[in-house]
């Protein structure tokens, strides 16, 4: 594969990872109720995948950075991932699903922070606009929303992990394009990197806010159809939040710049006790829109804080390490926060995003401690 320049082959490899996660997060719920699976069982089934990060997502991060080849190891994940997710489509049974699922979560979102670190780096040389390259992320995201929306109904059922697939294999391509960083491979003993008290709080602060999304990622589009929403205007909706997020990130640099990683934590906290405190009063349906919009800060103004503040905190050398051990804190959240909505949900309905709202005020409370610790 040729090499690109960063400010080509960054979005390129952003775009190829975000449209399968935007087919997956509307849309393989609805595949799995399409299996039979009711709301406990898919709520066990999405936060399998989150428990298997538990232990990867550290390990990934750790492995890109004692490599010193962020490259290959993109292009490996990329490959692995669409293995397993080959293999799910094609599991002949609910456990033989699981262990792939499993197998595909070990390799799929490590690629994140990792590409993450990578993209920060070549930020701090001067060659990209961090915000401006990671938007084609969002941008494929929808794409993979209105795909998923528009063509899956006149699809056989597996095309939404088919999709998926397809999405995986674009981002093993894009990562074969990328420069190679030529780091020196670590050969000190491994290990995590140490965290500071204020780093560590930040972390925190994220790992809340984005685990009050996980009742959203599970149920939202459940909700939606069974409101009347055709998956078209399911597809939209996810758009309507992430086209915000996009509108963010474009201006991301100058944002961070002026408002600092601290605030902005303290905004997405904010944003989604607002969100999902609306969300859990059974909103009339013309405020929903307006609600998706407010996705820009919960998660945009959240991911913006965490990447900026590990990238000021995080000790030399160990980016991509940090970066994946943030991905691990969200993901501890989001396990729990998914395991739990599952039986919310089934006792509660769409109150159960009361709970999301919860751990966002907790999050954002957390937030405000970070000028105490600095």
């Amino acid at each position: 594969m040729p090499v690109l320049a960063p400010r080509i082959a960054i979005p390129a490899a952003y775009a190829g990872l975000f449209f399968g996660i935007g087919v997956y997060i509307p849309f393989f719920p609805v595949w799995l109720e399409g299996r039979g699976f009711d709301a406990g069982l898919i709520a066990l089934t999405l936060s399998v995948p989150f428990g298997i990060r538990l232990f990867t997502m550290p390990l990934g991060g750790l492995v890109a950075d004692r490599s010193g080849r962020p490259r290959a190891t993109l292009a490996a994940y990329g490959v692995m991932t669409a293995l397993a997710f080959a293999a799910v489509a094609l599991a002949p049974g609910t456990v033989p699903m699981l262990l792939a699922l499993a197998v595909a979560a070990s390799f799929w979102q490590p690629s994140l922070p990792v590409l993450d670190a990578y993209a920060v780096a070549r930020r701090a040389e001067g060659r990209i606009d961090y915000g401006r390259v990671r938007l084609w992320g969002s941008l494929a995201f929808i794409a993979g929303n209105l795909a998923g929306g528009f063509l899956l109904p006149h699809l056989p059922a597996d095309a939404t992990v088919w999709m998926i697939v397809a999405g995986s294999l674009v981002a093993a391509l894009s990562a074969l394009t990328l420069e190679e960083v030529k780091l020196p491979a670590r050969t000190g003993k491994a290990g995590f990197p140490r965290i500071s008290r204020v780093l560590g709080l930040a972390i925190l602060a994220a790992a809340l806010v984005q685990g009050s999304h996980a009742t959203l990622y599970a149920f939202a589009s459940i909700h939606w159809r069974a409101a009347g929403l055709t998956d078209s205007a399911v597809g939209l909706m996810w758009s309507i939040g992430v086209i915000a997020e996009v509108a963010l990130f474009h201006v991301g640099t100058r944002v961070t710049q002026r408002l600092g990683p601290e605030k902005l934590l303290l905004i997405g906290g904010l944003a989604g006790l607002v969100r999902f405190g609306a969300m859990g009063l059974d909103p009339p349906d013309a405020l929903v829109p307006v609600l998706q919009l407010l996705h820009a800060a919960s998660f945009g103004c959240t991911y913006l804080g965490t990447v900026e503040m590990v990238a000021r905190h995080a000790p030399e050398g160990r980016g991509a390490a940090v970066q994946a051990l943030a991905a691990w804190a969200t993901t501890i959240a989001m396990a729990l926060a998914t395991l739990a909505a599952g039986p919310l949900w089934q006792g509660f309905g769409g109150h159960a995003f009361l709970f999301s709202a919860g751990l966002a005020g907790a999050g954002a409370l957390t937030a405000a401690l970070l000028r105490r610790a600095g």
